[in-house]
């Protein structure tokens, strides 16, 4: 009898796989959730189930499927890792949160979980809680070569004192080499990060010097592919997507160079005026990207399609909202399909001083290959050109609504830009956050700076290492 019923359960697993593949996720949901009920701890079902409600913009409801896996598995170190890693991809790290609080009261637990649990904590502003996981990931032995611990613990304070044993960690991983390239490069980035916090510029900019020397061997980016590629956007004409776009969603898209300030807009913006902040989203470059690729940009249904896939991502199943946030700063690549998309969306487009841009890419470990120009001055100013170029552009040939924003302005008039900036994206000024809001997660390279009070000693930084690094003053247009 058991066999029978093992027998009938994997053959439901079997149809719903086969239904989510075929696109048909209401009936491989149904499947899943009965499966769920009749055995929760089952890692393959509920897995899948996440799957499918996370295809359907159901973060919420993937989030609390994958709470019940880890639940019903006693939050066993293994299945509340990969439970985290799924949820942080979700943004609902209140879920995650939960998950790693009960998965480290279990005693014993991997380092690969310390470290995933102080990633979720960093990423919700728990600075002090993250430093603890990190600390206890280290000693737990972490694996250095693949997790870069070192770094994200650097990020999650300044350094005052110069004898501070987290600094002669740092120094002494760097100094030895033996790490692998990408790792060895995490450890430099640390070391400079706590060299910057304690006003030790020279000893900083000779460390950067060779941290980004390093990832710009393993991580090469082609200027001219770079070139080539805004040109294609130039000549590329997008047919407006057919039927009438859903005016009660607004996407803001803020957009520019990374280390521009995007990170802290829209974090402020989102406090603000209550517009729900996506982060990061990365929808539209998964989307604009398939468009181009397929040859479909002339197809008005296609665009149609591709505009109700961003909405159901960028909406969720959480409280509605009347403007959503989508803040990676690469979207300045495919604003004509967005222009496409959806007309009444607004766009912020911020600008830095190109000074203290060079100084913040060329000092950050970023995540991903996207952004492989930060390592190298020469590449700063190849993407830097390109993008001037496409702003250029859709601004003489796009009819959407772009708000030009100077990083140097919010800073230090904040609450004016703020409001100018609301009433832009057409949204009402609010007197304070409302009972029980949480900010949205924080998984860009800015996480640190966008829990801080607002502070404009980012301004003009670039001048403390100028008289070690040269290129920063051909940046500012210094002979």
């Amino acid at each position: 009898m058991q066999a029978t019923s093992s027998a009938s359960s994997d053959a439901r697993l079997t149809e719903a796989r086969a239904l989510y593949q075929a696109d048909e996720s209401a009936r491989a949901e149904v499947l899943l959730r009965a499966l769920q009920q009749r055995d929760p701890a089952s890692e393959e079902v509920g897995m899948l189930l996440a799957n499918v409600q996370r295809s359907q913009g159901r973060f919420s409801a993937a989030a609390e499927a994958l709470f019940t896996l880890s639940r019903a598995n006693d939050f066993a170190a293994g299945v509340s890792l990969r439970s985290v890693d799924f949820i942080r991809q979700c943004d609902r790290h209140a879920v995650a949160e939960s998950i790693c609080v009960a998965a480290l009261a279990r005693g014993n637990v991997p380092a690969e979980l310390l470290m995933q649990a102080g990633n979720v904590a960093r990423e919700l502003g728990q600075f002090d809680t993250a430093r603890t996981r990190y600390l206890a990931a280290l000693d737990a032995g972490i694996d250095l070569d693949r997790h870069h611990v070192l770094n994200a613990l650097a990020n999650t304070r300044r350094y005052v004192d110069p004898v501070d044993v987290e600094i002669g960690w740092f120094a002494r991983h760097f100094a030895a080499g033996r790490l692998p390239p990408r790792a060895l490069a995490s450890a430099g980035f640390a070391l400079a990060k706590a060299q910057g916090d304690l006003g030790e510029h020279a000893a900083a900019a000779q460390t950067l010097q060779r941290a980004n020397k390093i990832l710009h061997g393993v991580w090469r980016w082609d200027a001219d592919a770079w070139q080539r590629f805004v040109a294609a956007r130039m000549q590329e004409i997008v047919a407006p997507a057919n039927g009438e776009p859903g005016r009660a969603f607004v996407p803001v898209f803020i957009i520019g160079m990374p280390r521009t300030g995007t990170t802290l807009t829209a974090t402020l913006l989102a406090q603000a005026t209550g517009a729900r902040d996506r982060g990061e989203l990365r929808t539209l470059r998964f989307v604009a990207e398939r468009l181009v690729v397929g040859g479909h940009l002339g197809s008005q249904a296609a665009i149609a399609e591709a505009a109700r896939l961003y909405r159901t991502l960028a909406v969720q199943d959480d409280a509605p909202a009347s403007w959503y946030i989508d803040q990676d700063p690469m979207n300045f690549r495919y604003l004509h399909v967005v222009a496409a998309m959806f007309p009444q969306a607004r766009v912020i487009h911020l600008r830095r001083g190109r000074a203290d841009t060079a100084l913040s890419l060329w000092a950050q470990d970023f995540a991903h290959a996207d952004l492989g120009f930060a390592y190298d001055f020469a590449d700063m100013r190849a993407c830097m050109t390109g993008h001037d170029a496409l702003m250029q552009h859709w601004q003489r040939t796009l009819p959407l609504s772009i708000f030009e924003l100077d990083y140097e302005t919010l800073v230090s008039e904040p609450d004016a830009t703020l409001a100018r900036l609301g009433a832009f994206i057409g949204a009402p000024p609010r007197a304070r956050a409302q009972d029980g809001e949480v900010p949205a997660p924080v998984l860009s390279a800015s996480v640190w700076q966008a829990r801080q009070p607002v502070y404009r000693t980012s301004v003009g930084r670039w001048r403390a290492y100028a008289p070690f690094v040269p290129e920063l003053a051909r940046f500012a247009g210094i002979p």
